[in-house]
């Protein structure tokens, strides 16, 4: 049986949560935390957004940055002081993914979430969405050190699965961006969900693998190609997939 791999944004969500986080930070409700400390959260995050605007941060900084400001604030707290973000981002799933996870869920299919997004939400997000294994970028990160994507998110993908037994079987990556190309070249076939004029220059660069464009796809056509990857397709479920 293969291992599904799934990138979070802009692949099971419909957008990028990292945006939304900041915003989260600067104005969200967060359940049992003292004004003060809810200010001081705001105008932190509100500076830090100032800096990337200006040029001052990268993205990765930004990031990290966020990631300490917020562990700050939430020091002492309980794991759900980001619950009304989550399910905020709940609401945020595409449809037509909805029965492709519920199948994961339902035939405990080997399957890892592996992200870009920050641990401090990806994690419990995951959990929500039923992945018993998240890889996502860490908290508590020293200055310098990538997020998890690129060349970092395969590293960490193919090392947790030689930790885990996993390694050797067939890959099968759910993504949208350009930027997980490390990650597609190590993986059979890709159930693309970028945009059509971009997936000729993904194709391009790993030739090897096969893609599958998923974005527009019902969610029966969907859930009868992740059946038929899988390898226990419903009758006819083949004719519907179309690859490049």
């Amino acid at each position: 049986m293969p291992v599904l791999i799934f990138d979070l944004d802009d692949t099971i969500l419909s957008c990028n949560s990292f945006p939304l986080w900041t915003l989260f930070l600067m104005t969200g409700r967060l359940r049992g935390v003292g004004a003060r400390r809810r200010a001081l959260l705001s105008l932190r995050a509100a500076s830090l957004l100032l800096r990337r605007k200006i040029g001052r941060l990268s993205h990765d900084e930004f990031q990290r940055c966020l990631q300490a400001a917020w562990q700050a604030a939430n020091a002492g707290r309980g794991p759900d002081l980001a619950s009304h973000f989550e399910a905020m981002l709940l609401g945020r799933v595409r449809a037509n993914m909805r029965p492709c996870l519920d199948l994961m869920v339902e035939r405990q299919l080997d399957a890892v979430l592996a992200t870009a997004a920050a641990a401090d939400y990806a994690e419990a997000f995951g959990r929500r969405l039923g992945f018993r294994h998240v890889l996502a970028t860490r908290s508590g990160r020293s200055a310098g050190e990538p997020s998890n994507s690129g060349t970092m998110k395969r590293q960490r993908v193919v090392a947790f699965l030689d930790d885990i037994g996993w390694c050797g079987r067939p890959l099968i990556l759910f993504t949208d961006h350009i930027d997980d190309l490390p990650l597609i070249q190590a993986c059979g076939v890709v159930c693309w969900f970028g945009s059509a004029e971009s997936l000729p220059v993904v194709n391009a660069m790993a030739e090897d693998t096969r893609f599958i464009q998923c974005r527009d796809m019902t969610d029966e056509q969907l859930l009868a190609t992740c059946n038929a990857l899988c390898g226990c397709p419903p009758v006819g479920a083949l004719s519907a997939i179309t690859a490049s």
